[in-house]
């Protein structure tokens, strides 16, 4: 009788503790508080941040601004810089783009011209070969080697080492 009460306590305490937070569960409560007070700190620290980026001008633009006063020598360019808008995040983005893109075009014109390199000594390459092999092969009426062409390719072989060497 007894066991049969303390079971049926048991599940009634269960099912009745549904939420986080009790001690079987750990600390939910104080999870749940920590994780609001971190959300309400990072809102606030993006609207500080959106507020501060409205105010101040890029540092690069300003940077531009700067050497172009100090290379200004006439009252007319300084009249004529005055008139100019400052640098928009669009037109930023866009002179970006076109840097990048001709960067791009720059990579890939260099490795074109390392391909064709590559491609042509690779051909030349299999010239010399297929000619060496053609004159190699070549044979008598009775099936013999010519050994004129094998004693040709021998000797063009010793003196490119001798050449190498000193």
């Amino acid at each position: 009788m007894n066991n049969q009460k303390r079971v049926e306590r048991k599940l009634k305490e269960k099912n009745y503790k549904k939420f986080t937070g009790n001690k079987e569960e750990g600390q939910g409560f104080a999870d749940r508080r920590k994780r609001k007070i971190e959300h309400e700190y990072r809102k606030m620290l993006k609207k500080e941040k959106k507020a501060s980026a409205g105010n101040v001008k890029h540092i690069s633009v300003l940077d531009e601004l700067s050497e172009e006063e100090a290379t200004s020598t006439g009252p007319t360019e300084s009249k004529q810089r005055s008139s100019h808008k400052p640098v928009g995040t669009y037109s930023k983005a866009h002179h970006e783009y076109k840097q990048t893109k001709m960067e791009k075009d720059r990579k890939k014109k260099e490795a074109r011209k390392r391909k064709q390199a590559v491609d042509s000594a690779l051909e030349k390459y299999q010239q010399k070969r297929q000619a060496n092999y053609k004159l190699l092969c070549k044979r008598t009426s009775r099936g013999q080697p010519i050994m004129k062409h094998q004693m040709e390719y021998l000797l063009e072989k010793i003196k490119k080492q001798k050449s190498s060497k000193t």
